[in-house]
């Protein structure tokens, strides 16, 4: 009789093991299944008005050329392997950043299309040294399980959803004159000069130089040339999506460092991030709504700015606990020249966050030599952007304290009759208060940080963090700028004061010590959504008698009834979370579980307006064609400066009698600028909106950006001439003075002379846009 080998002391029984393998196998798949449901949802997304051909290009770069490349290097700089998703999301940022500086080196000597050659020779070293490969391949330490999977999966889905969805309703890019966002031209417009000039132009006023954050327009343009994907689809359609992505998978790991080996800080982290973050008690009046949904795509350098400065939290959390490699702080420096230019608003908070540490150390009689060092780096690295990318320009940004409240919330709706230039205190003071209360609720695990400081006060790391949130929200309330863009201090800090809240709420929940704990988190959030959700039924049920708020006699009313509800509310979704887990006899004390209750009810208060958003697209019916919107082209405008660039070169400077992207009697909006986004080419004069001539006349006279006339009126009117009254002099004027090839006519603008027929060569027609070519 043959015996079995005896099993080795201390060994499972094969049975244990077979089920361990099975565990493992079941939860490996389950993982795949959650990232396959994210990517056919990213993918349908993207088709809904791009080519099945351009998502494979653009998919198959950013695997290729951004995110595999880039995660190499984040290995060899970074000492951790956490989890996988930590991996990507860190490693496509940093694929990013480098390829954006890379486009940037070769630029000056004309080699835009090789930019993506810098992966080579990133693949050739992680292969020929044994110990980087080994490195690069080593497994992760801290697999996340399959329903943290699932639940990074749902959260990152909102955001991108709530954005994708809405975009795929309304008309595809330029096919609708009904249907434009003169901003989005505008970036379309530097991403084209980003393709051939260097420094960055502003191609729709020839000569006059960019000086912009614009280091997004430049990893755009770096992107089409190496995917052969057009500007259109990169800015308008699917470009966006890979990057809020990283963005929103990075908001898990930061909390994980923070939070770390809970299931659903992350998570909820992302959700707040990305769509909540306000309560709002009033049914019939919009407050700021401060989530990524609501500007990442309308502001594209935010989605990458954003991105970038989780990364650097990210980072720097590791640094100042002693965490690192030398590899990280190198990788620290290049991500923060990357975002340097990205968006204005990210080294000034990172600079920020590394001060509070530095000053919180000498008060506990320790020296943080590194945050010191990190602040002098930074300080040079943005005092050079200041130079070299925005070119000592201010925008118009200036310190201007509580004067954001008088733009934002309530104040419209509560002040008094003033003179012009002044502000009713009181009316701001209202918008003030309610601003932070809601915002306080959406981000209500902060609470927790303000009551437990003396325990995170030692933690270099939650300092920083901290320090940023605090810098991101004092930038917003004392600093002003025209066009309200001191708002983006606050929402380049959001994804960190997510992060904050949502390891807030975790300190609560982890002190009960329970395993069943996530019950109590999913039953307080949704009990949030659904208290808020009475608190405004009853509140507008009972309107009141002002309008919203004045009363005819001039008194206000109904201002202070809306909150008390939904704290009522809250406080009774706490109480009944409270009553239900003591019955089911769980663990932790009733004061504690009470207050996690509280503070995620309001964290689940700010999800309730956005997911009813979401639950409620319906195909948009644009309005008719008027003067009271600003308009874009038509298919068959668009179709012409399309042939513009297909029939012209790179070099071609091209006139147009287009300068209005709206005209009526309060005025033009200058804010016209997709002839030049379109047709890739530098235009004499189309539009003057959001250049740095006028941002400094803005700041000098106070007026509106979107009306102020040209300042060169010779220029605007030997341009002008050409289309109403052309003659060989003035057409030979604009071929030999300013360099002008050819004119994009549109009769719909201003009359176009028949005249131009036999002076120019007309090379393309249609009943609204007309190319000329000059002899």
């Amino acid at each position: 009789m043959t015996l079995g080998a005896p099993s080795l002391p201390g060994a499972p029984p094969r049975q244990e093991q077979k089920a361990v393998r099975w565990r493992t196998v079941v939860g490996v798949v389950l993982k795949l299944a959650a990232g396959a449901a994210l990517a056919w949802l990213l993918i349908w997304l993207m088709a809904g008005h791009a080519s099945g051909d351009s998502i494979v290009k653009l998919l198959r770069f950013w695997v290729v050329g951004i995110a595999v490349p880039g995660t190499i290097l984040w290995r060899l700089a970074s000492p951790f392997r956490h989890n996988l998703i930590e991996d990507f999301a860190a490693g496509s940022m940093v694929g990013v950043a480098v390829l954006l500086l890379v486009y940037m080196a070769v630029a000056p000597i004309g080699l835009q299309e090789w930019a993506w050659l810098w992966i080579v020779p990133v693949f050739v070293a992680a292969v020929a040294v044994p110990s980087w490969r080994r490195r690069c391949l080593s497994r992760v330490e801290r697999p996340v399980n399959p329903l943290t999977a699932w639940l990074v999966a749902g959260a990152c889905a909102l955001p991108l959803y709530a954005t994708g969805r809405y975009r795929n309703l309304v008309p595809a890019p330029y096919a609708d004159a009904r249907s434009n966002s003169p901003d989005m031209a505008f970036h379309q417009a530097l991403a084209a000069s980003a393709k051939y000039d260097f420094p960055l132009q502003a191609p729709y006023l020839h000569g006059e130089q960019m000086d912009y954050h614009y280091f997004w327009h430049q990893f755009t343009a770096a992107t089409a040339w190496a995917t052969g994907v057009d500007l259109t689809d990169l800015v308008y359609t699917i470009g966006w999506i890979p990057l809020l992505l990283a963005g929103c998978a990075l908001i898990f790991a930061l909390t994980d460092r923070i939070a770390p080996g809970s299931r659903w800080a992350g998570p909820l982290a992302i959700a707040v991030a990305g769509i909540g973050g306000t309560v709002n008690a009033y049914p019939n009046v919009t407050l700021p709504a401060e989530g990524l949904t609501n500007y990442v795509w309308g502001s594209p350098t935010q989605n990458l700015g954003g991105g970038l400065i989780v990364l650097m939290a990210l980072l720097g959390v590791d640094l100042l606990r002693g965490r690192s490699s030398p590899g990280s702080y190198l990788l620290f420096v290049l991500v923060g020249v990357a975002a340097s230019g990205s968006k204005a608003t990210v080294l000034p908070l990172i600079i920020c966050g590394f001060g509070l540490v530095l000053f919180i150390r000498i008060f506990y009689r320790r020296f943080a030599l590194n945050a010191l060092v990190l602040i002098g780096v930074l300080s040079a690295v943005f005092l050079a952007a200041i130079v070299v990318v925005f070119g000592n320009h201010s925008s118009g940004l200036a310190v201007r304290p509580w004067v954001t409240f008088a733009k934002i919330g309530l104040y419209p709706l509560t002040a008094k009759q003033v003179g012009w230039g002044e502000y009713d205190h009181g009316a701001m003071w209202i918008s003030g208060i309610v601003v932070c209360l809601s915002l306080l609720l959406g981000s209500a695990g902060l609470l927790v940080l303000a009551g437990t400081a003396a325990r995170w006060f030692r933690d270099p790391g939650m300092i920083f963090l901290v320090g940023i949130a605090i810098a991101g929200f004092g930038g917003m309330v004392l600093t002003d700028q025209p066009g309200t863009s001191q708002m983006y201090f606050h929402r380049t800090a959001v994804p960190v004061i997510a992060a904050l809240a949502a390891a807030g709420a975790w300190m609560l929940v982890f002190w009960f010590a329970d395993r069943r704990s996530g019950i109590a988190v999913l039953a307080s959030v949704l009990g949030g959504a659904g208290a808020t959700y009475l608190a405004r039924e009853i509140t507008r049920a009972n309107p009141g008698e002002g309008k919203p708020f004045r009363r005819p006699d001039g008194s206000l009313t109904g201002l202070v009834a809306p909150w008390l509800w939904t704290l009522l509310f809250l406080l009774l979704v706490a109480g009944l979370v409270t009553g239900l887990w003591k019955l089911a006899k769980r663990r932790g004390r009733p004061s504690r579980i009470a207050m996690a209750s509280f503070v995620l009810a309001g964290m689940g208060a700010g999800l309730l307006l956005p997911v009813q958003t979401l639950l409620n697209y319906r195909e948009v019916t644009l309005q008719p064609l008027t003067d009271k919107y600003p308009l874009g082209p038509s298919q068959t405008q668009t179709d012409a400066a399309h042939w513009l660039r297909d029939h012209t070169s790179p070099d071609d400077l091209v006139a147009t009698n287009a300068h209005c992207a709206m005209k009526n009697a309060s005025g033009c909006d200058v804010r016209h600028f997709w002839i030049a986004a379109l047709s890739e080419r530098h235009v004499l004069v189309e539009g003057w909106g959001y250049t740095n001539t006028i941002n400094d006349l803005v700041a000098a006279t106070g007026k509106s950006p979107n009306g102020l006339p040209f300042w060169d009126e010779q220029k605007l009117e030997d341009n002008d001439r050409a289309f109403v009254s052309p003659t060989r002099d003035n057409l030979r004027l604009l071929r030999t003075k300013y360099g002008v090839r050819w004119l994009y006519a549109d009769p719909t603008q201003t009359a176009v002379s028949q005249n131009l027929n036999t002076l120019a060569t007309l090379r393309y027609a249609t009943p609204d846009a007309l190319i000329y070519e000059l002899p």
